[in-house]
């Protein structure tokens, strides 16, 4: 009964992310089941169980595989991801899919994240535009070789009004969802090195634009730092909140090998993996989310808080990520005087 109940509840775990803002799962069961109020409740705390009909609809309405949550054990686990073939491989369908994603996390009765990041906080980089399009400019021509990126070099553009109004939504939605984020002294190496790469591949169309991509990367550090002295998020250009956005910030000192995204709320969980470079599994598999919360929670509490507390630690943090960017713009800049 225990297993049947499980997946039941992941079948409407599966329906509610699909749901759009505002809309209520139990609206919804009333609505495509025809039952009544009391009934669609009963169904949802697990009381009455979904008859086949009831689970067939709902999975052919909300295009779920039932053989996806039918077969619940330890040790096997169904992943989703979107093949690159689906992916509209353009910075605006990027973003768009981004906002979409944290929109619907956000609407999560009770949603908390918890987040391993071994590299570049993508959330984060919302913050600084320009950043945000050089990664997924890199991305596409360098990872996934596009075609139509093939003869092309990274210019200074200004971002377009439609896409700098999504990245804003995403980044508003992210602040808006409690965080505990686990840091690792590889933060922000990763986009170093393409930056170091493209600069020494003269991939640029403007050499010193490489440097106006560091500046951004100073202004990335020093507004996570304000955020974490807040223990709060906020968009970069506003005032630090005082309440609300919990951004939680741990440092580690050893090495993080990927990025995790646990996101639980109060009636499931599920679990983000980075995957091909800018795609990432998804699974709301509870036995692999109980083991991801596991690993993640021994992390942080093997990681040092330097949100709000620990100014000693933040500072240092803080100052190791500043220097490793300005000693890289100092040689960017000795190279450019020849």
């Amino acid at each position: 009964m225990e297993v049947e109940k499980d997946i039941q509840q992941r079948i409407f775990n599966a329906v509610k992310l699909q749901l759009p803002k505002g809309e209520k799962l139990s609206n919804v069961i009333q609505d495509i089941l025809c039952l009544s109020q009391d009934a669609a409740y009963r169904r949802l705390r697990g009381e009455v169980p979904l008859t086949i009909y009831e689970t067939k609809t709902l999975c052919e309405k909300f295009n779920i595989s039932f053989d996806d949550y039918g077969d619940l054990q330890r040790g096997k686990v169904m992943f989703h991801y979107n093949p690159l073939v689906s992916i509209d491989m353009n910075y605006k369908s990027y973003l768009a899919g981004l906002r979409d994603g944290l929109a619907q996390v956000r609407q999560l009765d009770n949603v908390h994240m918890l987040m391993s990041i071994n590299d570049t906080p993508l959330f984060q980089v919302f913050n600084l535009p320009h950043v945000t399009r050089f990664k997924f400019f890199f991305w596409a021509k360098t990872y996934l070789q596009m075609p139509e990126y093939q003869n092309e070099k990274f210019k200074r553009e200004k971002i377009d009004k439609e896409s700098l109004a999504i990245g804003i939504e995403a980044l508003n939605y992210y602040n808006s969802i409690p965080t505990t984020e686990i840091y690792g002294p590889e933060t922000l190496r990763g986009t170093l090195r393409q930056i170091e790469y493209y600069f020494d591949s003269h991939l640029f169309e403007d050499p010193t634009y490489a440097l106006e991509i560091l500046d951004n990367l100073i202004q990335l550090i020093d507004h996570m730092k304000v955020q974490a002295e807040n223990g709060a998020k906020f968009t970069r250009g506003n005032e630090p909140v005082t309440s609300g956005n919990e951004f939680n910030m741990y440092s580690n000192d050893t090495y993080i090998a990927d990025n995790t995204y646990l996101i639980k709320w109060d009636s499931g969980s599920s679990v983000y993996l980075s995957h091909n470079i800018l795609n990432y599994l998804v699974t709301t598999d509870p036995y692999y989310a109980e083991e991801s919360e596991k690993v993640l929670t021994k992390l942080r509490d093997n990681s040092s808080l330097i949100s709000k507390i620990d100014a000693k630690e933040r500072n240092k943090f803080f100052g190791n990520l500043e220097r490793t960017v300005l000693n890289f713009r100092r040689k960017v800049e000795a190279e450019l005087q020849f």
